[in-house]
């Protein structure tokens, strides 16, 4: 079956997923157990979780009539556990306009960038920390498909998603942010990288950089490595663990200088490599529908 949903005004949405996104906020669908909260009881009070909308929950009202998204059975349960240590994207992002592509599953620069500035504000109050919210600007580039850009987007145009559906139109929005050079799809790997590759061998954090020379960070390492920056400049001593999946993918440059030392893992939360790291923050990035 297509995962391409084909809505109002040339809104594409993910329909058949593993996650089951559209039965969970239509159907009070739940895929959360309490069990999955004790993988955090240990670091609880220096953890925060940041959730990104469902496309299909933030934008429901470009969704074909039939649908009613008001359950959010998952989220609920994750917000009465952590308290005051979860930031609601969909609370931020709710009232602002255009803020994830039409032709494709995640958040643009515009959307992104209001989340990483709130997610400064967040910890800066929570942990009374002091980082630098630097404020980005985005210039808005109207474009014919977003799959011409080669930065990983544009998902459901994809054949393997889209099927033999025809479309009115491909066109989108993007976002590019200003004084923010690309990581993802762009940085290549050398020598000289300030941006290092890791790997977890016997509990044991290795330097792989080398194996990866001439290599462009893309999906592939992002999946298979940890990436580790330290900023001997910032003033700030903090380690720190973020946790993140797609969403993040082109704004991990914005994470990468806020902190002394830095680990990215595309991954869920997992508390072995936590401990193996022993930092003094753990932030995870996810979107909503894998809440799991």
């Amino acid at each position: 079956m297509t995962k391409t949903l084909i809505g109002k005004n040339n809104f594409l949405f993910l329909q058949n997923d593993s996650a089951r996104e559209l039965e969970v906020h239509n159907n009070n669908l739940c895929l959360v157990h309490h069990e999955f909260y004790k993988r955090y009881e240990t670091i609880k009070e220096k953890f925060l979780i940041i959730i990104f909308p469902n496309k299909s929950y933030i934008y429901s009202n470009f969704l074909p009539d039939n649908f009613n998204m008001i359950f959010r059975p998952g989220f609920d349960m994750y917000n009465n556990y952590f308290n005051n240590n979860i930031l609601d994207g969909y609370q931020i992002l709710k009232d602002v306009d255009d803020t994830y592509y039409k032709t494709d599953t995640h958040i643009n620069n515009k959307g992104a960038l209001i989340m990483f500035n709130e997610f400064v504000n967040k910890i800066n109050n929570l942990f009374n920390l002091n980082i630098n919210n630097i404020q980005y600007l985005s210039n808005k580039i109207e474009i014919e498909n977003l799959n011409h850009l080669g930065l990983g987007i544009g998902d459901l145009l994809w054949d393997g998603n889209l099927g033999n559906q025809i479309l009115e139109s491909t066109n989108d929005n993007y976002y590019e942010i200003i004084g923010s050079e690309i990581l993802y799809t762009r940085y290549k790997f050398n020598i000289n990288s300030e941006i290092k590759t890791l790997q977890n061998i016997d509990n044991s954090l290795i330097d792989t950089t080398i194996d990866n020379y001439d290599k462009i960070l893309d999906w592939n390492v992002i999946s298979n490595y940890i990436l580790f920056k330290q900023n001997i400049h910032i003033d700030n001593k903090y380690k720190v663990v973020i946790f993140y999946d797609s969403f993040l993918c082109l704004t991990l440059q914005l994470y990468m200088n806020l902190f002394y030392e830095v680990y990215f893992i595309k991954n869920l939360f997992d508390i072995n490599i936590v401990n193996v790291i022993n930092p003094d923050y753990v932030f995870e990035f996810r979107v909503e529908r894998f809440l799991l």
